[in-house]
């Protein structure tokens, strides 16, 4: 189950573009660092990390392109109906 999500993103401050895509943490960290000591970071390099399935990214990435939207309203969890989180 822990395999099922292995995909590590790194997202701008404002949630609305993804800014680097890794198999790992410490592979996400790094590119994060590098980023910050080039000064390439808007927000003084501040960044939300996510992890996802890679099912998951592929829907992410193919809504944000088709739709033109930002990762945030795409990246949405579920909401589920009241009679399922009673049967859970």
């Amino acid at each position: 189950m822990a395999n099922q999500y292995n995909i590590f993103i790194a997202v701008d401050f404002f949630n609305a573009d993804i800014l680097f895509v890794a198999n790992s943490s410490g592979e996400l960290s790094r590119q994060v660092i590098k980023a910050i000591e080039n000064h390439e970071l808007q927000s003084e390099g501040a960044v939300r990390l996510y992890r996802t399935s890679y099912q998951s990214f592929k829907m992410i990435q193919r809504l944000m392109r088709n739709y033109r939207l930002p990762f945030h309203q795409v990246a949405k969890p579920r909401e589920y109906q009241h009679d399922e989180i009673k049967c859970a």
